[in-house]
Order: C-alpha cells, then structure tokens, then sequence
C-alpha cells in the first residue's frame, strides 16, 4: 500500500510498516524504545520501553530499497547496554551492519553519579540492506553536536533537529524518502523536511503525536 507522505501517522510501528511496499523506502532514521524502562527528569515515558523492541525489524528491512539503488540503509540510536540486542536482530532480519557511529552530546547527561562514568555519548548503529554507496563524502563516524537542553525538549529522548540533518545528509539525497517508525517529537521528520526530503513517521503515544503533528505543520509554514 502507498501511504500518503510529508505526515506522520498515529498508529502502531508493526501495523503501518506491514502495509508498505516492498523496496519502497530509501532510508529508516529512528530512535526505537531502548528497552530500558525510560523516565526523565520531569517524569516523561517513553511507550513499550521495557523490552528491547525489534520485531519491526524484519518488516524495516522489507521496506527499504536494496540492490543497484545504491540506497537502503538503517540508522538507530541505541545504547550500549542493549547495542548487541539490535545488532544481532539486525543481521537476523537482513540488514549488513556497517558501522558504529558516535554522537558526541559535549555536555553529559545524569546516570549513577558516584559508580557510573559521566555519560557523554550515544551510539548509533548504521546498517545497510544489500549494495550501498555514499551520495558524497564518505562521512566520519564521530559527529559532535550539543544536545537540547531538557527546558527544550518536547519528548523524553528528543534528539536535536541539526543532528538529523547532517545524518539525513550524509546518507539520502534531496527528494529521497525516509521513514521514522517511532517519530517521536517529529525532530527527524522536520530535519527531513528542511533538507528537502520526503518523509513519513508513524506514532503510537497520543500525546507525542499531537505534540510532533505541530511541530511538522509549524514548520511546513
């Protein structure tokens, strides 16, 4: 089924993805539930976070173009704690897992003051479905860029637009389509946007959708 894009659709990851056309998708940038039981500082959830989420997957793998594109490939953030969960679940369903890139946040984030080394960093894990190549430079794989401050934020684990771009950027041409199976606050749908991609998202939480639903139509203005 051809969904309508340049939206975001309030349901279920597994329910929409089933109903996208094979090779269909030139790249999946998203920030699944890490499987860790999610609260912030303000007491925000994340929804189905308490196991390590991956059967959406093997229909992410589906969906995603492969072959002479040149195209098809997976960024997720993850953590390093749950990495090895995905990225064996990864190769399970299909994907060629690539490369490890790192998100220097510069500033640190809380964890266990006192037994825990002060958090700087997320992992993100970029894997491929069949041929791939680079639309221009071969990118690094450190990108250093400051996190939102939690005054900012709008989502639990809200990423910044500017991140998403430069990854969308790095992988995906101008006009090319990238789906978010858990959008979120929207950040990776308005980045796609801004650099003149097409884009569907799809969110389960009733609160995160309205909230990204207006961030997408604020930022189309």
């Amino acid at each position: 089924m051809k969904l309508q894009e340049n939206t975001i659709i309030h349901a279920d990851s597994l329910t929409v993805l089933r109903q996208m056309e094979a090779e269909s998708v030139d790249a999946i940038i998203t920030d699944p539930p890490y499987g860790i039981n999610y609260r912030s500082k303000t007491d925000a959830s994340v929804l189905n976070d308490k196991t390590p989420f991956i059967w959406w997957l093997y229909d992410a793998c589906r969906v995603l173009k492969s072959g002479d594109s040149g195209r098809g490939c997976l960024i997720c953030f993850t953590r390093w704690d749950v990495e090895q969960v995905f990225i064996d679940a990864m190769r399970l369903a299909g994907f060629i897992v690539k490369s490890e890139v790192i998100w220097d946040k510069v500033y640190h984030g809380m964890g266990d003051t006192k037994a825990q080394f002060a958090p700087t960093h997320e992992n993100i894990i970029f894997a491929v479905k069949g041929k791939f190549s680079f639309p221009g430079h071969r990118p690094k794989d450190l990108i250093t860029y400051q996190k939102l401050a939690s005054s900012q934020m709008v989502h639990p684990t809200e990423k910044p637009v500017g991140l998403l771009a430069n990854l969308i950027t790095a992988v995906t041409k101008p006009g090319d389509l990238i789906v978010d199976p858990f959008a979120g606050s929207g950040s990776t749908l308005i980045a796609a946007h801004k650099t003149g991609r097409r884009f569907i998202g799809i969110e389960l939480d009733d609160e995160h959708y309205e909230k990204a639903q207006r961030r997408i139509e604020e930022a189309k203005r």
